[in-house]
């Protein structure tokens, strides 16, 4: 019989793809995965045609709520948790390892309470409330840019997990070093797109439509207002809603414009290429722009600020790089050393439990 592992993650892009890179690699090791997740998450449309049994709890956020709302995320906590008691009792999980978000810590108080295993992933340079308290219960707590958490042995620098297909995108060495007169930019907001990408950067592209070529992905029910702002700006483009392989994207691409939640800049990282990144106001803690501080103080990314001059200061950056070339390359090589290229190997070797299994199937044989 299979052992029995269970996933938490819930929510945007974030959280879900670091966990499903996880989950894939566990059921290539023969594992049985159950995703805890909510019924509106993105999850729920990632994980099809996987073999993952999907459980949905009754969960939603506290923090920064007015108090009717608060007195309703505090009931639904509580019944997520009794749930989540419930639910490990029946499963009995070698451990679960959660992935962030408010979703996860009823699920890590209740296995603490079990003594099942707890394990922490955190994407972002800023902890969220959640992985706070999970760090707190977790026997080890993995997290993507160094020093997110007090330096301590449970402490694990692993980046965000990627997924393999990312490890065939051209090296920087070979993309920049072409000599080539125009310029491959991917723009994307992140798992829901950007509304302020699709309104502004057509207009901040007219200025350069003879040496650029655009591939922007709007989010959902934007592509056609998009697609028409750059047919009017007469700019070379292909307009899409989303995308299953953004690696095939980052392959194509000279520069990337971006949001910067933390597994935008992981992929960027891996895949070796410039970028501007445009941090999102109202992330919480202002994740996003200390997520982006980290890359542009080793010299691995350019910060606009989103703000009432941003088309003058874009249009200054995007004229430097296309003439600087090199620059472009410097940015892209740079961020290539700034995360772990291993992060998923990193994660499963510091789960113990992982290694007990291997080791009994061993003495098995």
């Amino acid at each position: 019989m299979k052992k029995k592992i269970i996933i938490v993650a819930s929510g945007t892009g974030g959280h879900v793809i670091p966990a499903l890179t996880i989950a894939d690699l566990l059921l290539k090791k023969e594992y049985s995965i159950a995703w805890l997740g909510t019924k509106k998450g993105i999850e729920n449309r990632l994980i099809k045609n996987r073999n993952i049994q999907i459980y949905h709890l009754s969960s939603s956020g506290i923090r920064g709520k007015n108090f009717l709302n608060f007195i309703k995320g505090l009931i639904n906590f509580i019944g997520s948790f009794f749930q989540s008691l419930i639910f490990l009792v029946k499963e009995k999980p070698i451990f679960i390892i959660g992935f962030g978000g408010y979703i996860s810590t009823s699920v890590s108080l209740a296995a603490f309470i079990l003594r099942l295993p707890v394990y922490a992933h955190e994407s972002n340079s800023v902890p969220g409330t959640a992985n706070k308290i999970n760090h707190y219960v977790s026997k080890k707590t993995f997290e993507t840019f160094p020093g997110t958490f007090k330096k301590s042995s449970k402490v694990v620098h692993t980046g965000n997990p990627i997924k393999d297909t990312f490890n065939d995108i051209e090296t920087p060495e070979i993309k920049y070093h072409r000599r080539k007169k125009d310029c491959n930019i991917l723009i994307f907001g992140g798992s829901q797109g950007a509304k302020f990408f699709n309104d502004e950067i057509p207009s901040c592209l007219y200025h350069f439509k003879d040496v650029v070529n655009v591939i922007h992905i709007t989010g959902a029910n934007n592509k056609d207002a998009v697609a028409v702002s750059y047919k009017d700006y007469d700019i070379e483009s292909e307009v899409i809603e989303f995308s299953y392989e953004i690696e095939k994207f980052y392959n194509w691409a000279d520069l990337i414009i971006s949001r910067s939640g933390s597994m935008t800049l992981s992929e960027i990282a891996i895949s070796g290429r410039a970028s501007i990144l445009v941090p999102y106001l109202y992330s919480t803690d202002n994740h996003q722009f200390i997520n982006a501080k980290y890359l542009e103080t080793n010299k691995a990314a350019i910060i606009i600020e989103e703000n009432k001059s941003f088309s003058k200061k874009f249009n200054q950056v995007l004229d430097n790089l296309l003439n600087n070339k090199q620059e472009l390359y410097n940015i892209a090589e740079n961020v290539k050393s700034l995360f772990p290229l291993n992060s998923s190997d990193i994660i499963l070797d510091n789960i113990k439990e992982l290694d007990e299994e291997h080791n009994n199937s061993a003495s098995q044989k």
